[in-house]
């Protein structure tokens, strides 16, 4: 049974690498060679506008739930503490864990 298991394991493996290879000589086939066409530069406008945009949303968001539970424990809330250690908690996830992971 386990000289069944390493050969089984290889076939997933064997079929991703074969699948990616395929793909990238198909879209070198297109005329892909990693250079934008003369057109880009219409796309990349309203795309870095939407981008700017998001940032704005999500450090607005952020800002007013951390205002918010700072008002819960300005009045004494109980739970407050436990909302605000998660909320950093969740901010320093998404700030330092996943790019260091990704990196």
């Amino acid at each position: 049974m386990l000289s069944r298991l390493p050969r089984l394991a290889l076939l997933p493996i064997t079929t991703l690498i074969v699948a990616g290879g395929v793909h990238l000589a198909a879209l070198r086939g297109a005329g892909f060679n990693g250079t934008a066409p003369p057109g880009a530069a219409a796309v990349k406008q309203p795309i870095s506008t939407l981008t700017d945009n998001w940032k704005w949303l999500i450090s607005t968001g952020t800002g007013l739930v951390l205002v918010l539970i700072a008002g819960l424990m300005v009045f004494g809330s109980q739970r407050a503490p436990d909302h605000m250690f998660r909320v950093v908690g969740g901010i320093i996830v998404i700030l330092v864990v996943i790019p260091a992971v990704l990196a």
